[in-house]
């Protein structure tokens, strides 16, 4: 064999492509060997065709698909279909820019979420007993923590219906989040104090019971995120050698204040 000829393993060495790459790109018609021996079925390659692959390897670097780079690296692609070509890859990159930009947005927002809760535990935390309530209440229970999220949303909707035009309008709203009673669930509850507002049609009665030992913790207006929130908290009360447990509640007062309240017990 010619010294101007390389092998697959040694043009896979001098491009960085693997074996099972250029099989591949063979395979669908980018680059045909210059020889095969048709008794060992061995693959040669000109010392030229280097150049080939590392265009591929570039193409590809961008994103594009081995159809387009098919088109890019033919001798008869037109102005027009490489214009064609360059425009749909622009496009595409444009949507990827415009989706990593959101996702950049959201992890700003969450840091900030952070950022926030933790000034907010700082200034306001507070650790003493929490009230017992009775509540008039609706309930659900979801799976997991990233269904909770609906399941309030879907419950105070609901509550907003059944305390319409019987009072309770305007009071401090309760969410609980019971996930001890039932280890395969956790229950969701939205109400308002039974006392005043009575027992709507369709409300249960639901009663939380007090603890001597508490967080409590209070936001001005909504956290952007509870569930951050309440992971702030959790880091909080860890260092102080306390962490949460039992039911935990979240109270929208009548003026928009938010209210965290949790049993905590010690470490250990």
């Amino acid at each position: 064999m010619g010294v101007d000829m390389l092998s697959i393993g040694e043009l896979a060495h001098r491009t960085g492509a693997s074996r099972r790459m250029l099989r591949h790109w063979e395979e669908v018609g980018l680059l045909r060997p210059a020889q095969v021996d048709v008794v060992t079925g061995y693959r040669w390659y000109d010392l030229s065709q280097t150049g080939r692959v590392h265009a591929i390897t570039a193409l590809r670097a961008v994103g594009f698909g081995l159809e387009s780079i098919a088109d890019l690296l033919s001798s008869e692609l037109s102005e027009q279909r490489l214009v064609a070509l360059l425009h749909a890859r622009e496009r595409e990159l444009e949507g990827l820019i415009s989706e990593a930009s959101e996702h950049l947005h959201q992890v700003r927002q969450r840091l900030s979420s952070l950022e926030e809760g933790h000034h907010a535990i700082m200034s306001t935390l507070q650790l003493g007993p929490i009230p017992a309530l009775r509540l008039a209440a609706l309930r659900s229970r979801v799976n997991d923590e990233s269904e909770i999220g609906a399941a309030v949303s879907d419950l105070r909707s609901a509550l907003a219906s059944h305390l319409s035009g019987r009072g309770g309008q305007g009071t401090d709203v309760v969410m609980a989040y019971d996930g001890v009673t039932d280890a395969d669930c956790i229950w969701v509850s939205v109400g308002v104090d039974a006392d005043d507002a009575g027992l709507a049609d369709g409300l249960d009665l639901l009663t939380l019971a007090g603890a001597e030992r508490g967080a409590t913790v209070r936001y001005d207006s909504a956290p952007r995120s509870v569930g951050d929130a309440w992971i702030t908290l959790d880091a909080q009360l860890e260092e102080q050698g306390l962490r949460t447990r039992g039911v935990y509640r979240q109270t929208v007062t009548a003026a928009g204040e938010v209210v965290l309240e949790a049993p905590v017990v010690a470490l250990g």
